[in-house]
């Protein structure tokens, strides 16, 4: 039985406390930048950063989404965010496509660019929930199109300079012994 769920089944106690390590950063980065500091997007810096690292950390299929899936459940039951429980699906997106794109073969791009783009790829999933809450609350399409795009742009822009955070973050790491490489580790 192969696939995200079984590989999740056989975590490792350490791996499991990283992964509820990295959630509970996630929920005290939102609940530190709760401030209004009139930038949109700017906490998506540390949910990129977090999710990318923790996916670096426990190299498993579903690594980020659960990271997600757990930060977004803990800040829904704590009434954080604007959305209430889509807060929720705010999260797990963003982690989705941390292990999509971990999952994806390695190109000749360097490291940096690839961690850039990745965050900058899951910054930019908050346009699917914010132009499903304003189409449903019955706004304009244009509007809706116009406002999604530019929190998908900012929340990219903040997720783009967290994904290359991680990976400098990721570096050291690997540099002091911390986690291996990839193509080091043994495979399940």
């Amino acid at each position: 039985m192969r696939g995200p769920v079984a590989a999740l089944r056989r975590l490792e106690t350490r791996e499991a406390l990283l992964l509820a390590f990295f959630a509970t950063f996630i929920v005290l980065a939102k609940a530190a930048l709760r401030w209004h500091l009139h930038v949109p997007g700017h906490s998506m810096f540390a949910t990129a950063l977090f999710l990318v690292v923790a996916r670096a950390c426990v190299p498993r299929t579903g690594a980020a989404t659960s990271v997600g899936l757990l930060a977004g459940l803990v800040c829904a039951a704590l009434g954080m965010g604007k959305g209430g429980p889509l807060i929720v699906v705010k999260l797990v997106l963003p982690g989705l496509v941390v292990d999509a794109g971990a999952a994806l073969p390695r190109w000749s791009l360097p490291e940096t660019l690839g961690g850039v783009l990745l965050g900058a790829a899951a910054g930019a999933m908050d346009f699917f929930p914010t132009a499903t809450v304003e189409l449903l609350a019955g706004m304009p399409a244009g509007l809706v199109a116009q406002h999604a795009a530019l929190a998908a742009g900012t929340k990219g822009a903040f997720g783009a300079l967290g994904g290359w955070a991680a990976v400098a973050i990721i570096r050291r790491l690997r540099d002091h012994g911390i986690i291996q490489d990839e193509a080091a580790r043994p495979s399940p």
